[in-house]
């Protein structure tokens, strides 16, 4: 035991090992990423069963479902064994417009591949900078930025189709009070919409003919239209929905509670835009600090500091 503590303690780690130590990580990750492909691909497995399945015999996919595929066999290099994480993920991708039955999976899949790029960079670095005081650094700053860079462009992703579809909302209820005070239904006032608004706000047209198609298929209005603000995340229009729903519930007249929601949502919207006109001076107090103020005083008061400092010098 005491030889072995001395061999330990003897022990050091420089920069020949590490390289050997990065080079072993980018070695297996390369061949299980060789297997994961190869496997995905050419599964016996996946081919049996889904000949049971259909009872035909199962033809060779076509180039794109091949490399979904491929790309799909990424996915548990980095898959998280949390069911909470992955239901987190699967509502984030559901908000940013991705319906798909394989979303999911192609996004750990893309999340594997940023990683091993990263791992890669870091490699590279390493071998190009051996001798840079900060290069661990830079090394572990790629590798958690692949990690990561998935998740932070997702969440972009939500947020601006948020903001695409909250911006046509407005535009969608004024000409869904037009289009029931004319004479149509709900439902045929919504697939109107649906079609008119499909060149100026695409997304909320296509999340608008989902709940046209829903109510077509038999589901209550009320339920659609909680199913469109659960698929697209955006509770402030929750009251709409129980509006609604009250309104159809004890026979109200849905023009004039959609009038007068609008009407609603206009003085909302004129509200937060006088709120974010009242931030603009402070916000620019700090850009005239750092940036106009010097170039202001330098410009007044230094030509007459010239003059003092050549007065004063003879």
């Amino acid at each position: 035991m005491d030889s072995i503590a001395n061999w330990l303690s003897s022990f050091q780690l420089n920069q020949e090992m590490l390289f050997i130590a990065f080079v072993m990580i980018t070695t297996v990750l390369l061949v299980m990423t060789i297997g994961y492909v190869v496997i995905g691909v050419n599964s016996p497995l996946k081919r049996k069963l889904a000949q049971i399945t259909t009872g035909e015999k199962v033809t060779t996919p076509a180039k794109n479902t091949k490399m979904l595929n491929t790309l799909e066999s990424l996915a548990p290099l980095t898959s998280s064994k949390s069911t909470k994480e992955r239901e987190s993920v699967k509502t984030l991708l559901m908000h940013a417009g991705y319906h798909q039955s394989n979303a999911l999976s192609l996004f750990y899949s893309i999340k594997s591949l940023t990683t091993i790029v990263g791992v890669m960079i870091a490699l590279a670095m390493y071998v190009a900078l051996p001798d840079n005081n900060k290069l661990y650094v830079y090394m572990a700053g790629c590798i958690f930025g692949g990690l990561i860079l998935p998740d932070i462009l997702l969440k972009r992703k939500v947020k601006k189709r948020q903001n695409a579809i909250r911006n046509g909302m407005a535009d969608m209820l004024d000409l869904l009070v037009v289009c029931t005070e004319s004479g149509l239904g709900f439902n045929a006032a919504l697939r109107r919409v649906a079609d008119e608004m499909v060149i100026s706000h695409p997304d909320l047209a296509d999340e608008l003919d989902t709940v046209c198609v829903k109510i077509q298929a038999g589901k209550p209005m009320p339920e659609a239209l909680r199913e469109f603000i659960y698929r697209t995340g955006l509770e402030e229009f929750m009251g709409l929905v129980s509006m609604l729903s009250h309104a159809s519930r004890v026979g109200g007249s849905l023009v004039d509670s959609l009038r007068e929601y609008t009407e609603d949502y206009r003085d909302k919207r004129q509200q937060a835009a006088e709120e974010i006109a009242a931030k603009i001076p402070v916000k620019m107090m700090f850009p005239m600090v750092l940036f106009i103020w010097p170039c202001f005083f330098i410009v007044a008061i230094g030509p007459a500091l010239i003059t003092l400092s050549e007065a004063f010098s003879k």
